[in-house]
């Protein structure tokens, strides 16, 4: 007891330290976490003076916190920090605006042209999730007209990046015919390498694969079996979002 107490003690010290100087990116990470878990009080209010210094990174922190506090007044608090990060050049600031507005959040109403517009101003570091985020306007609207060969060329972008979400949604537009040539063989292909990250969707396309027999991949109930089997474990074990 003697020595949580001493930590306590010691934590929010540091805290205020923290909040007294320049913190670095790994240390606002930290009050972050405490923050966002309500372990500490002290933390947010830490995160807070931060923001208030003009430290992006704080900036998007405290935003990040107040995001998942779920509540609308919190949600406008949250994104008027967002928007101070992301003016200051903070890509992952920008990119988390973008999905705010893009799926809507307690007091905000889903607006496609507002999420394109940080979407579009992400910079480079988060550039493969922007592309696929913008992928899912250009393809499915959001308020704005559907341009399924501009959603291939982002989907493209974030897939060649490593992105399982794009990938499966690559295969999806080869599969379709949709701002592509219909390739049935092209989408299994990005199907298996969106499969290789366990993504379930895709993973649920090579199981029908397996289950009818046809383009890469032959007719396999044993197959289709395991296929099936991937998915429960991919949908325990789910992955965050881009």
């Amino acid at each position: 007891m003697r020595r949580t107490l001493v930590m306590v003690a010691l934590f929010a010290v540091t805290s205020k330290c923290v909040a007294a100087s320049v913190a670095t990116p790994a240390e606002i990470d930290r009050l972050r976490m405490h923050a966002d878990a309500g372990r500490d009080a002290q933390a947010g209010t830490s995160l807070l003076a931060l923001a208030r210094t003009g430290d992006a990174n704080a900036q998007r922190a405290i935003g990040e916190v107040l995001l998942r506090r779920n509540d609308a007044t919190r949600v406008s608090e949250a994104l008027d920090w967002l928007q101070r990060a992301a003016a200051q050049g903070d890509s992952r600031a920008a990119l988390l605006l973008g999905k705010t507005w893009l799926y809507g959040a307690p007091g905000v109403t889903p607006d496609g042209v507002k999420a394109r517009h940080w979407f579009e101003k992400t910079g480079t570091d988060s550039a493969p999730q922007a592309a696929y985020y913008l992928g899912l306007i250009e393809k499915g609207g959001y308020g704005t007209p559907v341009d399924h060969e501009a959603a291939e060329r982002h989907f493209r972008f974030a897939a060649e990046r490593g992105l399982p979400d794009a990938m499966y949604q690559l295969g999806n537009l080869y599969a379709s015919g949709e701002g592509v040539d219909a390739d049935p063989r092209e989408a299994m292909r990005w199907y298996l390498r969106a499969a290789a990250f366990e993504h379930p969707q895709a993973i649920q396309e090579l199981a029908n694969a397996f289950t009818r027999g046809d383009t890469l991949l032959p007719q396999s109930e044993l197959q289709a079996a395991n296929m099936r089997l991937a998915i429960e474990h991919a949908l325990r074990h789910p992955q965050a979002l881009p």
